[in-house]
């Protein structure tokens, strides 16, 4: 599913077609922002996908059709409030348009020792879209996951299974990777996007006491 870090093209595909649920298209949309190369693979699949579109059969409409579609652009046009003034920051822009503020400015909440916590959304389907801080030197607590956990650092980097994930690199784990234990490498505090399409499992007791309070 990654390779050294990036998404692979199934990904991308997935994406570029609009298949995948909010929390994906923003973690992934976030992701392919870092590299140009993956840009390059949705652009593609987009690509790709239009060539269908043309090749399809053209749907028949009804008479008078387009007078309607554009009287009713003209009236949104003359209802629509200006766009608000877009504001420098150092996010990519899915994630900056999403959010509205800096990483920053945001309300953060205690998560365990070295660690917050922003909790952007949590879907009924059981997606939860969040955002993680921690101390550089903070060991995760040990854990199992029940679905999918993607994430995707924004700042600094954490190390797990010989692996180091820096600025824009995505780490997917999922059922099959037990004892997962990522560690904050030293230095400036690491700030993930993470979205968890079920709970995960503690290990430890006092996690497994916190994890109601905790929300993931």
């Amino acid at each position: 599913m990654t390779k050294h870090g990036l998404l692979n093209d199934e990904w991308m595909v997935s994406y570029a077609a609009g298949a995948l649920s909010e929390a994906k298209s923003l973690v992934v949309a976030t992701h392919v922002a870092f590299h140009p190369e993956l840009q390059e693979k949705v652009a593609d699949a987009e690509a790709i996908g239009g060539g269908l579109l043309d090749e399809a059969e053209p749907i028949k409409m009804h008479a008078g059709a387009l007078e309607d579609i554009l009287q009713r652009i003209e009236v949104d046009e003359d209802i629509a409030s200006p766009p608000p003034a877009p504001f420098e920051s150092a996010l990519p822009a899915p994630l900056r348009d999403y959010l509205g503020k800096e990483l920053d400015e945001l309300k953060w909440q205690f998560m365990g020792p070295g660690m917050k916590k922003v909790r952007l959304k949590k879907y009924t389907s059981g997606e939860c879209l969040w955002l993680l801080r921690a101390r550089g030197g903070t060991e995760m607590p040990l854990h199992d996951h029940r679905g999918t956990e993607f994430t995707l650092v924004l700042r600094g980097s954490y190390s797990v299974e010989g692996e180091q994930y820096t600025p824009g690199l995505m780490e997917l784990a999922g059922p099959e990777l037990k004892n997962h234990s990522p560690i904050i490498d030293e230095g400036e505090d690491c700030i993930c996007l993470v979205v968890t399409d079920a709970p995960i499992r503690l290990h430890s007791v006092v996690g497994r006491m916190f994890q109601p309070f905790i929300g993931l």
